[in-house]
């Protein structure tokens, strides 16, 4: 329902314009049962909001928490980022928050720590309730605390670097990861800086732009201030001013091109940050549209995105590290096709049809030619439901290499397949 949209969801089930692979996994009376009384914890355990411990996100919580522990049983990449994601609604909720930053400035604000394939091991939805410090653990405020919980998972003293931006950044926060052997680096807000000792934004202003200037405190802390379009100030603990690049940006006054230095420190940045907007970027495109009056409901579909969005990152790290053909790598809506051909027919029986429809002859007709759909392993595989059918044509059999003409067709399946006395690819096409 994310690929096809369609007014209403009601509308895949309408016989002119509708889905037909939605109509024969289910029924819409049922549909509309189980969106009804779909729930993902018990009710009956819930505490008013006046009570101390009570969960702003009870009606949600066990799914985040598996899908949690479920994504960080992948590898950990070695260049991480913690940055946050917006669940768009329009719905009155204590939880709802405004950022006039992202393109949907309205929603519930979520914390998610990724690596810079956009791959998220981590996520946090905020509450208002959920700074808690634990033993062992320092106050750093409100913002930094989040980084703080969101890195519990990564591996200590294993030189994995961390970036962020200047919502989270302070001194405390990167001395304290270094001390628990994780190199950081994030923009920070001047403010933030105690007894600043870079120039003041006024006197880097009056310089050419491309200036820098560096301060490394005694904690080895490494504070840069850029002059670009803006001023931009970073502080890291592994990189810092040098070396030096060049980069090319336009200059109105000349209406020309011309090179200005970089620091080495904003290199490091725009090269690993963006990895939270990248899965933002692979989400947004094929978003779930449902409607409901639920606000649990809402962030439920927005974590079924991210885990879809999660699947097809590791499908592709996966054909990366077997060294298969980029061209092969299916689209982000290939595999999401898939992925719902595969969960709508697998372990499910066909039914026999005396007669088509006059909407199903001509997608039959539309779809005529030498290459016939063949439908995901999983499926060929499930051994229900794959009954041979007669067909008053002969067809090329689909399976590979083999060059017969047969009128066995299978029923599930809809490909053609041979099954004779000396060939039998209508079980070998079932079984591979």
């Amino acid at each position: 329902m994310s690929l096809i949209q369609l007014p209403r969801v009601t509308n895949h089930w309408r016989p002119v314009f509708g889905t037909p692979l939605i109509q024969q996994t289910m029924a819409l009376n049922k549909f509309e049962k189980i969106r009804q009384f779909l729930h993902f914890n018990d009710n009956s355990k819930f505490l008013p909001r006046t009570d101390p411990n009570a969960d702003r996100i009870f009606k949600i919580r066990p799914v985040i928490d598996a899908l949690n522990a479920t994504f960080s049983k992948v590898s950990l990449e070695k260049n991480l980022c913690v940055d946050e994601q917006m669940c768009s609604t329009k719905a009155r909720n204590l939880l709802k928050r405004y950022n006039s930053k992202k393109p949907h400035k309205w929603g519930y604000k979520i914390y998610v720590l990724s690596g810079v394939s956009g791959f998220a091991y981590k996520t946090e939805v905020e509450t208002g309730k959920e700074n808690i410090v634990i033993q062992g653990e320092p106050d750093l405020g409100a913002s930094s605390n989040v980084v703080m919980r969101l890195s519990r998972m990564i591996p200590r003293h294993q030189n994995f670097r961390l970036y962020f931006d200047n919502y989270f950044t302070s001194l405390r926060l990167l001395e304290y990861l270094a001390k628990e052997g994780i190199l950081s680096l994030g923009t920070i807000r001047r403010n933030r800086i105690p007894n600043c000792k870079l120039s003041s934004e006024k006197l880097i202003m009056k310089k050419e732009r491309g200036y820098s200037e560096e301060y490394v405190a005694s904690i080895d802390v490494s504070t840069v201030a850029w002059k670009d379009n803006k001023i931009v100030t970073l502080a890291s603990t592994f990189a810092g001013q040098k070396p030096e690049t060049e980069v090319q940006r336009y200059d109105k006054k000349n209406s020309s091109y011309v090179n200005i230095k970089r620091p080495n420190v904003i290199g490091e940045y725009n090269r690993f940050m963006g990895g939270v907007d990248l899965i933002d970027s692979i989400m947004g495109i094929y978003k779930i549209r449902i409607r409901s009056k639920c606000w649990h409901m809402r962030i439920f579909y927005h974590y079924l995105d991210l885990t879809m969005a999660n699947a097809w990152l590791l499908y592709k790290k996966v054909y990366k590290y077997k060294n298969i053909s980029q061209k092969t790598i299916m689209a982000s809506a290939n595999f999401r096709l898939e992925v719902a051909e595969t969960l709508c027919k697998m372990g499910t029986k066909s039914s026999f049809s005396t007669r088509q429809s006059l909407q199903g002859e001509i997608l039959a007709k539309k779809h005529r030619g030498p290459a016939q759909h063949v439908p995901p392993q999983a499926v060929r595989q499930d051994q229900i439901g794959h009954w041979p059918q007669w067909a008053d044509k002969k067809i090329r059999c689909k399976f590979p290499k083999c060059l017969g003409f047969t009128h066995t067709v299978c029923e599930k399946c809809g490909v053609a397949l041979c099954y004779t006395k000396n060939k039998n690819c209508f079980r070998n096409f079932h079984l591979s």
